[in-house]
């Protein structure tokens, strides 16, 4: 029987008996890497002024349909029965954003979220939303936006939760940026 006795040795580096393991960090996402910047200027109050351009875009309404405002995107769609839901998450999205908006690396966050969302929804579920059933379309809305966002972005400085995310879909249609009726088409 073979037997090594390391109690004495000594190395410039490691000493090791047979197998070494190593945890290597992987790379910190984006999102990681604003998040560790926000509690940065969190904690020393690095405040701005400024909105960055990407995120000013999306406090501008703009109706595509004449149809403005929550309350009335969700009566088009025929989901009214959603409004006091959406209106108080609406309201807790809109108020996490007024917060955290005094912070650059926060704004990139929200601006982030924001552009994703939209995109999610207005080129997979949107397209989609005349053949699927109100539970399908929620399906895909936790699938596709909300879940991969609150993994994505939820930190101890910044909660984002699920009802959070949900709101900014709401504050989002609010705003005009994602719809879930289909407007008739005008035939010329």
């Amino acid at each position: 029987m073979n037997t090594v006795d390391q109690r004495s040795a000594r190395a410039e580096r490691d000493v090791i008996g047979r197998d070494k393991i190593v945890t290597i960090q992987s790379p910190k996402t984006m999102v990681e890497k604003l998040l560790h910047r926000l509690k940065e200027q969190y904690e020393s109050s690095d405040e701005t002024k400024i909105t960055i351009d990407e995120l000013a875009r999306y406090h501008v309404r703009r109706s595509h349909d004449g149809i403005e405002g929550l309350e009335n995107k969700l009566v088009a769609a025929n989901m009214s029965h959603y409004y006091d839901e959406a209106i108080e998450k609406k309201e807790m999205f809109a108020k996490l954003l007024e917060r955290w908006s005094l912070y650059s690396s926060a704004q990139s966050i929200f601006v982030h979220i924001l552009a994703k969302t939209e995109a999610e929804f207005s080129h997979v579920i949107y397209p989609q939303i005349p053949k699927l059933s109100e539970y399908e379309m929620n399906v895909m809305i936790m699938d596709r936006i909300v879940n991969p966002i609150v993994e994505e972005c939820n930190s101890e400085l910044m909660i984002i939760s699920h009802n959070i995310v949900l709101g900014m879909v709401y504050w989002l249609a609010e705003q005009c940026f994602i719809r879930w009726h289909h407007s008739p088409r005008v035939v010329a």
